[in-house]
């Protein structure tokens, strides 16, 4: 070995050994909370540059978060929007009076599609839950039908979420740094800081055994939690400098939504006594260094909320004879137990059901495969669809329509969906609707049976169904009954628990979201005409992405629009 090579190694292996040291601390520090660097970070950029700051707002409704603007309590946020001129133009802002959802309306699909810009079928993360047949891994970032929090845990200390993405985030996309507070899309950052990734699973699993009910939004955990990630997200400033793009993500709007009596008052209250003191600790410090006014401002919502009663009748669940479980169990399928963890004795099963609360996906197996018990199934193999996914169908379609063979189920169903399915490696189907017979195409059942309710329900269900990775929303889909049309008493949720209020559906209710961009030296006209080139007053969400490339002075904005694009079809 030569001298040169011999220095060389010794400093390469020296500077491993620095790097693993360093990433244990950084791990280290996660446990009660911190930041970790996930990247290299580029120097500050210069006061006069811009800057952008998203306040990601889980489950905020637009009609509570404008309420709590206008009520007079909620002034910081008030105050950065600037006098209401109509239609969505305020002094300083612009609100997009329809900004929209993808499907489902759920935490993890939502927040992956507005910080990627492309569609769950494109970017492989269908909901809170689902299952990948390739790996035969069931994944639940959020727990709605199984009661472990295990994978709430990996999405801050192990990026799940972001092992899972099938393209890049917009953090691996711009040019400078870029800080992520809290939230599950964070690969690509620059700097993630979380508060103790404890913290989050217990809160989550307070919220499933159902201790968190009650009223007092300033003392909850869902405000200890937002509190929290603010005082982590002003540290890193400290330390670090404030960077050109920081996500705040204030996941207790949601959280205490789900668990308020009063349902959507409560949130309101929340927004007027919570977040706005949250969003007001950040824009102070960005006024502070003197940046605020170079500082483009979003606020937006992943979904929003459907009231619901907090009851077992209305609870469609996994583990009696009552459930959806029932159902495809009574067409001759094992079904996969609502657990993230197995027995080798449980791996025989042919059916695997995902929650998304307005929302359930149905994976099945080729029976051929596997037809005893004991047999582990091919799950490389897609279901035939006369001897596997009929036989369901049929089953599901008469326990809502007769009460047989599952008579809770009767009357709980709005619309049924599947597809055929194909070999892994293909593109999916987009799903058809099941009329009881025959599957019809969703344009031509909607000219039969118009749903404006159902809002634009073909292309949303084609950006979750039909793609390289579409086959993870399921084989069959259902909805249940439970848009803002029907009364509370007829509303139906798939959840292991219940809850005040749900959201994973097509509704307009659910699928409306807060979208708006604000700048506190420049007019709303000029935030309208910015957000024109990114759907106008009806943005998808995962229209974020291009839009924020746009704001930096090396992105040009037709280029960023086409880039969102991509992964659209």
């Amino acid at each position: 070995m030569s001298r040169r090579y011999l220095i060389g190694f010794v400093v390469t292996m020296a500077a491993l050994m620095l790097m693993q040291s360093s990433c244990a601390l950084v791990r280290q520090s996660l446990q009660t909370g911190g930041e970790e660097q996930l990247k290299l970070a580029p120097p500050p950029s210069p006061a006069a540059s811009t800057h952008v700051l998203i306040f990601a707002m889980d489950g905020a409704t637009p009609a509570q978060f404008m309420e709590a603007v206008h009520s007079g309590y909620a002034p910081n946020i008030a105050t950065l929007l600037g006098k209401d001129e109509g239609n969505g133009v305020f002094e300083h802002a612009y609100a997009a009076p329809h900004a929209l959802s993808v499907l489902p309306s759920s935490t993890i699909a939502d927040w992956a599609s507005i910080f990627t810009g492309a569609t769950p079928a494109y970017d492989g993360i269908p909901g809170d839950e689902w299952f990948e047949r390739t790996t035969m891994q069931f994944y639940a970032p959020v727990p709605v039908s199984v009661p472990e929090t295990a994978d709430n845990a990996k999405v801050v200390t192990d990026d799940l979420v972001g092992r899972q993405l099938k393209v890049p985030t917009l953090f691996e996309d711009i040019h400078g740094s870029s800080n992520v507070s809290l939230l599950s899309i964070h690969r690509g950052a620059t700097i993630y800081t979380t508060v103790a990734p404890g913290a989050f699973p217990d809160l989550i699993e307070h919220l499933i055994k159902g201790e968190m009910k009650g009223a007092d939004d300033e003392k909850s955990l869902s405000a200890s939690i937002d509190r929290d990630s603010i005082d982590k997200v002003l540290d890193a400033f400290k330390e670090h400098g404030i960077p050109d793009l920081q996500v705040v993500y204030l996941p207790g709007i949601d959280i205490f939504t789900h668990a308020a009596p009063d349902r959507l008052a409560g949130q309101t209250r929340y927004l007027e006594h919570v977040t706005d003191g949250c969003v007001a600790r950040v824009l102070e410090e960005y006024r502070r260094q003197g940046i605020l006014d170079h500082t483009y401002v979003l606020f937006i919502s992943d979904h929003a909320h459907i009231p619901t009663l907090d009851d077992e009748r209305h609870k469609l669940g996994t583990d009696d004879e009552h459930s959806p479980f029932e159902a495809v169990h009574k067409a001759g399928f094992r079904v996969r137990k609502a657990s993230l963890f197995l027995s080798k004795a449980d791996e025989d099963y042919q059916a695997v059901i995902a929650y998304q609360g307005f929302m359930a996906y149905i994976y099945l197996a080729d029976r051929y495969t596997c037809p005893h018990d004991d047999d582990r199934c091919n799950w490389k193999v897609p279901p035939r669809f006369e001897e596997d996914v009929i036989p369901v169908l049929k089953r599901l379609y008469r326990s809502n329509a007769t009460g047989w063979p599952v008579a809770k189920l009767k009357g709980t169903l709005d619309l049924i969906f599947a597809r055929p399915g194909v070999p892994a490696g293909q593109n999916a189907l987009p799903y058809m609707v099941f009329d009881g017979e025959d599957l019809v195409p969703i344009h031509e059942y909607l000219q039969e049976h118009p749903r404006p309710d159902l809002v634009k329900l073909e292309q949303r269900m084609n950006w979750l169904s039909a793609g390289p990775y579409g086959n993870r929303a399921g084989d069959i889909l259902l909805l249940p009954r439970a848009c803002m049309n029907v009364p509370i008493e007829d509303r139906y949720y798939f959840a292991g628990m219940t809850h005040y209020t749900w959201h994973g559906s097509a509704c307009d209710q659910d699928g409306h979201i807060p979208f708006i961009l604000a700048k506190p030296n420049e007019s709303g006209e000029e935030m309208r005409a910015i957000m024109s080139d990114f759907g106008g007053d009806s943005p998808s969400e995962r229209e974020l992405t291009p839009l924020v490339r746009s704001l930096f002075p090396d992105r040009g904005r037709a280029q960023t629009a086409d880039a969102g694009a991509t992964h659209a079809q």
